[in-house]
């Protein structure tokens, strides 16, 4: 079976916590992984010409994170079908659930503590468009036993041995 799972994204290594959740929650099944944030599009008309979605990913992705996506597909490459990274830029609800649709995202995982930090000057909060769509959310609650993880080292590590319990 085959299932497409939307997990929002600030391009930290913790993010990518509710991919191994997805992956734990669903044993049975194929996942393509959409790793999605909000990125309002340039104001001015020449940004505009001159906008390319993949430059845009290109430059809010970090080594760090880059490197964990590696890993998760070296893990478990058998069970992702799919790990890609999208930007909306859809300004309401309808938009949301049109992106949605399109992409045919069978389930939403995020964490249950959203703390949102914005990673550029034009990114924006997905987790009210995420509350209020008919798709199927599964909030996980993030425990950090140990040290805080501020250091990439210690974050890419977390993601194998941090802990989380669904909420």
């Amino acid at each position: 079976m085959r299932k497409t799972v939307l997990i929002p994204t600030d391009f930290t290594v913790k993010s990518l916590n509710l991919v191994k959740s997805a992956l734990n929650a669903n044993d049975d099944c194929q996942l393509e992984i959409i790793l999605l944030h909000g990125l309002y599009l340039p104001d001015s008309i020449s940004e505009m010409l001159f906008f390319s979605k993949k430059e845009a990913i290109r430059k809010l992705e970090n080594p760090a994170f880059e490197e964990s996506c590696q890993l998760l597909l070296s893990k478990y490459g058998s069970r992702i079908e799919s790990l890609s990274v999208d930007l909306f830029s859809g300004y309401n609800r309808g938009a949301f659930e049109n992106y949605l649709e399109g992409n045919r995202v069978d389930e939403i995982y995020a964490f249950t503590d959203h703390d949102f930090r914005p990673c550029h000057k034009r990114s924006f909060d997905l987790m009210p468009l995420i509350e209020k769509t008919s798709v199927h959310l599964t909030k996980v609650k993030w425990v950090d036993h140990g040290r805080r993880h501020d250091l990439d080292r210690n974050q890419l590590a977390a993601l194998f041995f941090g802990h989380f319990s669904p909420s």
